[in-house]
């Protein structure tokens, strides 16, 4: 694990350097720097994340057709695999697109959560440590409990430590939800829309305000971002017509005959014809 830390400091030395220019130039306020780190950091991963989002939004769009295809070879695992791999194909879009984005962009956010989790000597030179030693009597240090830096206050939250009253734990578990279920293509995982925001919920209720203040706006971004990209792709019209045999161009046609768009008109005209 230290290994891989290790590889990730140069990203993390980067992302620290900017959070000190936002703290000395922009804000003098740690909460705040945070959400700016953090729009600054979608913002820079925005044609990853939007290339992720858009293979997202088409094989949500096209999954009522992807699910008559496996009621009708249901029984053909073989035939089921060669005419959804033609129906890909035939609609332009690759079922493994949003792997590739997501994993470009996890050093990214590694790097980003070891930055909020331990500062290192780039922020507590400016900020000072997260917590400050507590004195009893005079010049005996207290070795049970540290005071809170108050540098790293943000509303009623000190980010250093746990929310006390879990609201940002309870919008975290909230926003993963719509962002979940807004990604979500495959109706058979939708128990991962579920599941995962409980489990985040579970892991996250401990951590540091800090890191939920910017997973909370991590999630907020996902929701916009994905509402508009959906919109786009809603809006697109098929380029080229599908084949005119097999269950696919049926699909196709089942599938866009609900948006009444140019394409799915002209071809209404030509069966009359």
């Amino acid at each position: 694990m230290s290994q891989i830390m290790n590889l990730l400091r140069p990203i993390q030395s980067a992302i620290e350097y900017v959070v000190v220019f936002l703290y000395n130039n922009v804000a003098a306020n740690y909460g705040v720097v945070i959400i700016l780190l953090t729009i600054i950091v979608r913002l820079v991963l925005t044609p990853l994340t939007i290339s992720q989002t858009k293979s997202m939004a088409k094989m949500q769009k096209l999954q009522p057709a992807i699910q008559e295809l496996q009621k009708k070879y249901k029984d053909d695992k073989q035939k089921l695999q060669q005419e959804t791999m033609e129906f890909y194909k035939q609609n332009n879009v690759n079922p493994l697109a949003g792997c590739l984005p997501l994993l470009l962009q996890l050093p990214v956010f590694f790097a980003l959560f070891q930055a909020l989790r331990t500062p290192s000597a780039i922020i507590t030179n400016v900020l000072g440590q997260p917590f400050i030693p507590a004195y009893m009597f005079g010049h005996i240090r207290n070795i049970l409990m540290n005071i809170p830096n108050p540098n790293y206050d943000f509303l009623w939250l000190n980010l250093n430590v746990r929310d006390p009253f879990f609201i940002l734990a309870i919008l975290m578990v909230a926003t993963m939800f719509i962002s979940t279920k807004m990604t979500t293509t495959d109706p058979k995982q939708k128990m991962i829309t579920y599941l995962m925001p409980v489990v985040f919920g579970a892991i996250s209720w401990n951590l540091p305000s800090g890191i939920l203040v910017y997973w909370v706006t991590t999630n907020v971004w996902s929701i916009g971002q994905q509402w508009i990209v959906n919109r786009i792709v809603k809006k697109e019209s098929p380029k080229g017509e599908a084949k005119k045999k097999g269950i696919a161009d049926k699909e196709i046609l089942k599938l866009e005959s609900g948006e009444k768009n140019a394409y799915t008109q002209k071809k209404r005209k030509r069966k009359k014809k």
